[in-house]
């Protein structure tokens, strides 16, 4: 009678005699997709937030008078139209080409003037100091123009980062 007792509530309750690892199996496959998830979601997050830094408005980019470079690509700028405040058009406006080698040659200066933070992110900048070109397409010794990201840190990258002219103290 001690063996029919001892039998009786595992038949009872329909459970095998030794509980499977198919419940702890599914709980760490879930546990490594939630993981999977919120590691994705988190790099995607930082990719967005990466996207919006870049210069800052009141950067300066010079191109030291006589330093030669020699990068022969060139970037076609949209000339900003005082009307527009500098927001760009699909492929209307004027535009003018910027040679880091010819600007080199004359030296300048590009100031960010202004921001939006669009997709890509677009500044204002304006150009002072010699030609930008040695065509037709010049911009000229001064000019406010349309630059996105992309093409703008092309520049910077050129002329050796931002700010890199003579600091002085006072004023």
């Amino acid at each position: 009678m001690n063996e029919y007792w001892r039998r009786r509530p595992r038949d009872v309750a329909g459970r095998p005699r030794w509980q499977s690892n198919v419940a702890s199996l599914g709980t760490v496959i879930l546990t490594l997709a939630a993981g999977a998830l919120l590691t994705l979601t988190t790099g995607l997050a930082a990719m967005v937030e990466l996207e919006q830094f870049g210069p800052s408005v009141g950067g300066i980019v010079v191109f030291k008078p006589g330093v030669t470079a020699t990068e022969q690509w060139s970037v076609n700028a949209q000339i900003a139209e005082p009307a527009k405040l500098g927001v760009p058009g699909e492929t209307a406006g004027p535009h003018c080409i910027l040679s880091p080698s010819v600007m080199a040659l004359g030296g300048g200066s590009l100031v960010i003037e202004a921001r939006r933070l669009s997709r890509p992110p677009v500044y204002r900048v304006h150009w002072a100091g010699g030609h930008t070109d040695a065509g037709p397409g010049d911009c000229g010794v001064g000019a406010d123009l349309v630059l996105d990201r992309t093409e703008l840190m092309r520049l910077v990258n050129v002329a050796g980062g931002f700010n890199n002219g003579l600091r002085l103290i006072g004023p």
